[in-house]
Order: structure tokens, then sequence, then C-alpha cells
């Protein structure tokens, strides 16, 4: 009895030691406790009593769920475990003490299982790289400032840069500017044009998936490169998109009008038709007309009246359909959304790496569709002076022939070749990209193919007309 009491005294104690310890369930043999720094960070723990406690240390046993994967639990129950064995007397104050102190201090909490993605993506990359003499790619952590230094190298190429954990990670707070994820850019030795639409559209990613969007829509809807304003359909496409949809609903609303045409019809024609005496030769019966008239008007009117409510009705719940497919489109609901409009946030840290990770190895070595030669140089230098290259210069002029041009589809290109690809025919053209086949936006030229076609037929009669008159010299 002795030792029950002395367990109930020792977890009371305890609780009035860590008042933010939640302990739903306690028994002289076990509890259950759980511990959050935010809603994202609960850790739930069972200590198991063992008999001879405290001469023989409590068991702790950490739940895995969604905060807690099985290396993380792991590492709980190891580090608990050590503490309550060498604490002689009050284990449970000893082992909540660690645990409070490791989920205060420790900001990758709610991003471990991405954390441990994140560092076996990083060395994978790098694999092909184990026995040559190109510089790796690291990731360093740094849990007590929830700091992750990223160092990303493909070939002569690299970037280097910060990635700061929010203490409300997935979703943001005043700490890292409402960022739950913040990236900088530290250095690097590609052209400030390619870093920022990189560094923007990674940032704009994070910013999405902490509205709630999925990783894809994220991905799509942060593309740097927008479609040109004077972008216009075709009439094919614009038929495509707007032609009707004839469904059950549709058909049921047309028998319904039609039946109540016929209705008002018959009843306007009851209205002006007259109304005789049985039995008479010719004779009107002027009270009995009066009084059908005035029945058909009324039904007339308490059928228009029921037919408009019936249509505002329709209206507005097409209306809202119209509505909910603009927010669909826009990609707001790839998740649910309560009652109260909050977005869940979704954890994104895993994918503005492999973002990052994808763009710096692919972007060095990718191919221009056109004349499937590589974009970039292989030395940073060259694509610099590229950049950096003056107008007036006739050789800086060749050279800016192969300036990178990221497309809407999310190709790069040689400005040389794009230029090629939008302003000659066929005009609209898909991207040669065998895994791509988009249409080829940029709006630094026109998106409206008739445009498109006129300045193309405008170049060549000049080019006749100069033709013309060299032979006639």
């Amino acid at each position: 009895m002795s030792h029950h009491k002395s367990i109930q005294e020792e977890v009371a104690e305890a609780k009035s030691m860590f008042p933010a310890v939640n302990v739903p369930t306690s028994t002289p043999s076990f509890l259950i406790a759980t511990y959050q720094r935010t809603p994202y960070t609960k850790i739930k723990m069972t200590l198991t009593f063992p008999d001879g406690y405290p001469t023989h240390p409590l068991i702790v046993n950490i739940d895995q769920d969604a905060v807690v994967p099985p290396g993380l639990k792991k590492k709980l129950e190891k580090e608990l475990n050590t503490v309550a064995m060498e604490q002689p007397t009050q284990q449970v104050r000893a082992v909540w003490e660690r645990l409070i102190s490791f989920v205060d201090t420790n900001l990758f909490v709610p991003c471990w299982k991405e954390l441990r993605q994140c560092v076996e993506m990083v060395q994978k990359s790098d694999a092909a790289k184990s026995k040559s003499k190109q510089k790796q790619s690291t990731i360093t952590l740094y849990d007590s400032k929830g700091k992750i230094k990223l160092s990303l190298h493909n070939e002569a190429y690299y970037i280097n840069c910060n990635i700061t954990i929010d203490p409300a990670y997935p979703d943001f707070s005043a700490a890292t500017g409402g960022k739950s994820c913040l990236l900088e850019l530290t250095s690097t030795n590609f052209p400030k044009t390619i870093t920022d639409m990189m560094m923007t559209q990674a940032q704009d990613i994070v910013r999405r998936m902490q509205e709630g969007l999925s990783s894809q829509k994220a991905m799509n809807l942060s593309n740097p490169v927008k479609v040109p304003k004077n972008f216009h359909l075709n009439i094919d496409e614009m038929k495509e998109k707007y032609k009707a949809r004839l469904t059950k609903d549709t058909i049921s609303n047309i028998k319904h009008d039609t039946e109540a045409l016929k209705k008002v019809t018959d009843l306007r024609n009851k209205e002006a038709s007259s109304v005789r005496a049985p039995g008479d030769n010719g004779y009107v019966d002027h009270k009995a007309l009066a009084k059908e008239r005035k029945d058909a008007r009324r039904a007339i009117q308490k059928l228009t009246a029921e037919e408009k409510a019936a249509d505002e009705q329709l209206e507005e719940k097409e209306l809202a359909w119209k509505l909910e497919e603009q927010k669909r489109n826009a990609g707001y609901y790839d998740v649910y959304i309560p009652t109260g409009g909050t977005i869940t946030p979704q954890p994104s840290l895993y994918v503005l790496v492999t973002f990052l990770v994808q763009k710096v190895k692919g972007l060095v070595v990718e191919m221009c569709p056109c004349c499937n030669k590589r974009v970039l140089p292989i030395c940073p230098d060259e694509l610099k002076s590229i950049y950096n290259s003056s107008k007036n210069d006739k050789k800086a002029k060749e050279m800016r022939k192969m300036k990178p041009y990221r497309t809407y589809c999310g190709c790069w290109y040689h400005k040389s070749c794009l230029n090629t690809l939008l302003t000659e025919p066929p005009f609209g053209i898909e991207c040669p990209n065998a895994k791509c086949g988009r249409r080829v936006f940029h709006p630094e030229w026109p998106g409206d193919v008739k445009q498109l076609e006129r300045e193309w037929a405008a170049k060549q009669a000049r080019l006749r007309e100069i033709e013309d008159a060299m032979g006639f010299l």
C-alpha cells in the first residue's frame, strides 16, 4: 500500500512541477501522458511501473504516430529509459523533464521523418560521384536553431542556401516572417536571373503548401513564367472548353421548361376564347367568360412566378458551381476545408529540398528540346558572360543567342532556338521534349497565333521585296 502511495505522490509532484504535461490516465501500474509544444509536436508516452520500483526502473514507451516516426520513437525510448535507469528516485519527474527539454529545444520534431528523407536524398544524389573528384553535396543540421545548411553541387555549378524551420511548422509564425520554411541563398555561381527564378518559385511552393495545397498543385501554381497577356485560345479550343454538357439535369430542365411553356400557351388560348352557354344558338355567357379569363390570368401569373423563382434558384446554383470550379482550378480544393474556413497546412520541407536538388542537378545537364545540345555551358563563367554581355558588342550578340530561357511548360531553351520555334510556322506548336508535349509560351513573344502569322507574313513580304530589288539591280 505504501508502494502505491509513493507512486501516486511522485506522480502528483511531477504534475505540479510540469503542468503542461497532460495525464489522462494514472494508476499504480502505469500512466499515460502527453506533451506538446505545438499541435504538430504532440508526443504520447506510457510509463510502466514494474514490481520493485524504483529499484527496478520504470519502462518508457513512446507511441508511434504521424508526429513520431520509427526513428524518433527509437531515439526517445533509448534516451528516456537511460534517464530512468540513472535516476534512483523521482524517475517520472526526470523523464518528463528530459522529454520537455527535447521537444522545446529541438525544432526538427514536427519534420523528423521529412528530415531523414532529405538527408537520404542528398546522399543518394551524389552516389555516382563517390569515386570521382567532383565536390559532394552536403546537408548539415542544427536542431536547436531549426536550421539546415544545404550545399548542392553538380559539375562546376553550385548553390549554398539555408533553410530555417518555423517553430510552428508546418504552420507559420512571426519567427520566420510568416514562412514555415524560410529559404535564404548564401552563395552560388549561377547567374542572378536563374537563381532569382529558382528561389522565388521554391519559396512560393512553401507558401502555397502552408495554405493547404498539395505539392503538385503548389508546384503548378508557382510557375514563375506566366502565360502572355495577349494569349487567346483558338476557336476549336474555345468550343471544346465551353461545349455544353448534356446531363440528366439539363434534360430534365428542358422537359420542365417545355411543359411550362405549353401550360402558359393553353392558358392564354383559354383566356382569349369565348365561353358559350350550353344549348344556345351563339349566345355568349359574359359572366362565365369573365370568370374563365380571370382564372386563366391568375394561373399564368402563378405559373410565371413559380418558373421565375425556379430559374433564379437554378442561376444561383450554376453560379456556385462556377465559383467552385474556379477555386478548384486555382488548386484550393486539394484538401478538406472545414466549415470554419481554415485550411490544414501541409508539410513542405521534403518538397522544398526535392525541388532544389532536382533543379540544380537537372538544369546543369538539361538539353535544349530544339537543338538537343546543353542549355548551360560547362563553365559557369561562360554562362555569366552571356548574361552580362554588352548589347553593342558583335561577339556578345552571338553569345546572347545561346542565352537560356525557361518557358511556361518548364523546359529550357536557347534564345535562338526558342525564337525560331515561336516565330516560324507551324505556329502554336507543342514542346518538342518527349516528356513534356505542352504548348510553348514565353512573355517576350506574342501568345496569339494570328499575330505570329501576321508578323511572319510581313517578314516574308519584306524578304521578297528585297529579293526583287536585288534581281532588278
